[in-house]
């Protein structure tokens, strides 16, 4: 029996359950979505919280995307270690949530900064949110 040489053509699909388009990711407009800054707002909390021990990464999973999810569980990991090597205390952030800023590239894409204060330092989170399955997932985060 011969194989059947590959045409490019896509092949055609008359069971939707076959079809990858309809379990795949499905991007979503920015019109569709919602205002993005209160997600912008709390990822940044989330992650500097996240990375000072005191919130477990599950709590933000759903907004994020599973590259970043793994990284950040690897980052937390590390500083718990660390943490637990020195005999730090745990100290809760006192941390104060400032200007948040956005832009958007193309339709469905939302890159922002936000300012997060804690104790005499500011740090910067730059997230990348892309709009997936109908709503917000960060995309890329990355805390300066």
């Amino acid at each position: 029996m011969q194989a059947k040489a590959n045409t490019g053509a896509p092949r055609k699909v008359t069971n939707p359950i076959e079809s990858d388009d309809y379990f795949g990711v499905q991007f979503t407009s920015t019109a569709a979505l919602g205002d993005p800054l209160p997600v912008l707002r709390f990822l940044a909390q989330a992650v500097i919280e996240t990375m000072a021990g005191i919130r477990d990464v599950e709590q933000c999973a759903r907004w994020l995307t599973d590259s970043v999810y793994l990284q950040l569980k690897k980052r937390s990991m590390e500083a718990n270690r660390n943490r637990a090597h020195a005999k730090d205390n745990q100290l809760r952030p006192n941390l104060v949530i400032g200007k948040a800023t956005s832009f958007s590239p193309r339709d469905g894409v939302i890159e922002g900064v936000v300012i997060v204060h804690n104790r005499g330092r500011a740090r910067a989170v730059a997230i990348r949110l892309e709009g997936y399955n109908g709503r917000w997932r960060a995309k890329s985060i990355a805390v300066l």
